[in-house]
């Protein structure tokens, strides 16, 4: 198999800039997607909500797959990812469905229902986050812009410090997918370094970079070697996507990893 980076930007020579600030060089690019507030062209009704809230979770990247990431099969060939709720959602009191309700969004949810191919994911803090596995029409069909906010207007911003759609807006930027080479984790599942296992560690016994490594540090990508802020979560495999704060993220200047084999997601701050 092969482990592809990602690159940010409106164009191919203008990609978003590497952790020391030059910027990202990839051989043959190719536009595979888009990051802002525009989702993919999913049914309305199904974008993704907070499940306290009820507010519309911020679109952060939309992407379609290399064929080897397809761990769907060929029917969903890309993926939409999105940031929702955080953890001071009052799960005491989450807004329900209610078309006589004085609350505008409590009205609005009678509308909506799930994505058919929709996974909620939760982070150890309380937080929501979603991943939906598009069809070829969904991916080609957008971006689209999130459903509009019914809040009557000059309404506070939501509280519980996630992110939302309507308070949370960001300009369309492409995805740029290249094949990695230089990688020697390529095809293996990440772990955290032993002696004797297939997996490279990164770092050198004095915790500087391998040459190899230090290129590949804070890029986003599929597969190859994983970047951890923190601990690495278990039970990745070969196929995950690790992502850096784009689209107006919130990893608490970290990152993530979210495997599509093992649907493992986990995120860890700075």
């Amino acid at each position: 198999m092969k482990a592809y980076d990602l690159g940010f930007g409106d164009s191919a020579d203008k990609l978003a800039e590497t952790p020391g600030g030059e910027p990202l060089t990839l051989d043959a690019p190719v536009r595979s997607g888009w990051i802002g507030s525009e989702g993919p062209a999913i049914d309305p009704a199904t974008w993704p909500r907070g499940p306290v809230t009820g507010l519309p979770m911020m679109h952060a990247l939309t992407l379609r797959l290399p064929a080897d990431f397809q761990r769907r099969g060929s029917g969903f060939p890309a993926i939409a990812f999105f940031q929702g709720e955080g953890q001071f959602a009052d799960a005491t009191n989450p807004i329900e469905p209610d078309a006589d309700s004085d609350d505008p969004v409590a009205r609005d949810l009678v509308a909506t229902r799930l994505h058919a191919q929709l996974q909620l994911l939760h982070d150890e803090i309380g937080g929501v986050f979603a991943l939906i596995w598009l069809t070829e029409a969904e991916f080609a069909g957008g971006p689209v812009a999130p459903p509009a906010d019914v809040r009557p207007p000059g309404s506070p911003v939501a509280s519980d410090e996630g992110r939302n759609a309507w308070d949370d807006m960001h300009p369309t930027v492409g995805v740029w997918l290249a094949e990695r080479t230089a990688d020697p984790n390529i095809g293996i599942p990440p772990v955290e370094y032993e002696p004797n296992t297939r997996y490279q560690d990164p770092l050198t016994e004095d915790s500087g970079w391998n040459p190899w490594a230090e290129p590949l540090f804070g890029r986003s990508h599929l597969g190859g070697t994983a970047f951890p802020v923190q601990a690495l979560p278990e039970g990745l495999t070969p196929y995950y996507l690790e992502i850096e704060e784009v689209a107006g993220m919130n990893f608490g200047g970290g990152n993530a990893q979210l495997d599509l084999e093992s649907g493992v997601f986990d995120w860890s701050c700075g």
